[in-house]
């Protein structure tokens, strides 16, 4: 027998090992879906049983339809276990400008959502966060298009932020679980 099987030998057993090895490092992996049969979340009637407060301005009110939307999905009502007590604030800053322009040219659009997840049936607050969203837009010298522009932007960053407050309540109601 000569040098070069035997070292071909050793690389076939090392490839072996080296795939049983993947395998089993894979194999206990603890990956659980968010939405799937044995969560939590869908034990707890899913995310379709979070309700969403009542907000008091346009760009809160995006975040909360955009939210109700994205937990319910235009199904039908459940009866609600949870609630999300939202809180939004927003920021419309000028970046950039530039001296022979008279205007501002950019600027962006955050919008900060802090949230309370209650139980209904208690009253107790299970979780609490806060998530942000930042949109930019151009500006021009047309005052309605800078209007429309920083409305879109605040659309942008409130859907966003909506986005950002499901996964967090997806993942609350599951670890409160757990």
């Amino acid at each position: 027998m000569l040098l070069s099987d035997h070292i071909e030998k050793i690389v076939s057993i090392a490839k072996n090992f080296g795939v049983l090895f993947v395998f089993l490092l894979l194999a206990s992996c603890q990956f659980q879906p968010l939405h799937g049969s044995n969560s939590n979340v869908a034990k707890s009637g899913g995310l379709a049983s979070v309700g969403v407060s009542q907000v008091d301005s346009r760009v809160a009110q995006q975040v909360r339809n955009h939210l109700l939307f994205l937990l319910n999905g235009g199904g039908p009502s459940v009866d609600k276990i949870h609630e999300a007590r939202i809180r939004v604030t927003w920021v419309n800053r000028s970046l950039a400008s530039i001296p022979t322009v008279r205007d501002s040219t950019a600027g962006t659009v955050t919008v900060t959502v802090s949230y309370d997840l209650v139980e209904n049936a208690s009253g107790e607050v299970i979780t609490s966060g806060q998530r942000q969203a930042i949109a930019s837009y151009d500006r021009t010298g047309q005052v309605f298009a800078n209007n429309r522009a920083i409305r879109d932007a605040e659309n942008r960053a409130a859907r966003e932020a909506a986005e950002a407050i499901r996964l967090a309540i997806a993942s609350d109601l599951n670890s409160a679980g757990s």
